[in-house]
């Protein structure tokens, strides 16, 4: 049987990406992206995880407020709150970021592919 975990959605950064290391040193970037559902509806508000090329990409492309499409996958994490209560959430694992506003401080897309022309 074949199975399918992939999800696409535009929506705005919340506030600017926030980049780390891991302990092997990969690199990962996280970001909450606002997805609106509608006129009388709250905006959904998705975690979106980057790694390594991405993450590094996306960290020095993105902003807070930036109109951003993001496609990945579903990635079920578990943590201990404040209390230390076991407790489980969602994050989208994004395989494709691009951004879809203007870039910030008029920086040039770093995704885009120069002609040498």
């Amino acid at each position: 049987m074949a199975t399918l975990n992939q999800c696409s959605f535009i929506g705005r950064l919340g506030k600017d990406p926030e980049m780390n290391y891991t302990s092997s040193g990969k690199a990962v970037t996280k970001f909450n992206l606002a997805v609106d559902q509608g006129k009388n509806e709250k905006a959904l508000w998705l975690t979106i995880v980057c790694w390594e090329e991405l993450a590094e990409r996306m960290n020095e492309l993105l902003y807070k407020g930036a109109l951003t499409f993001v496609q990945g996958k579903l990635a079920l994490r578990s943590y201990k709150d404040k209390n230390q209560v076991e407790r489980q959430a969602i994050d989208i694992v994004a395989t494709t970021v691009q951004l879809l506003d203007k870039r910030k401080n008029g920086a040039e897309d770093p995704l885009k592919e120069h002609d040498p022309s």
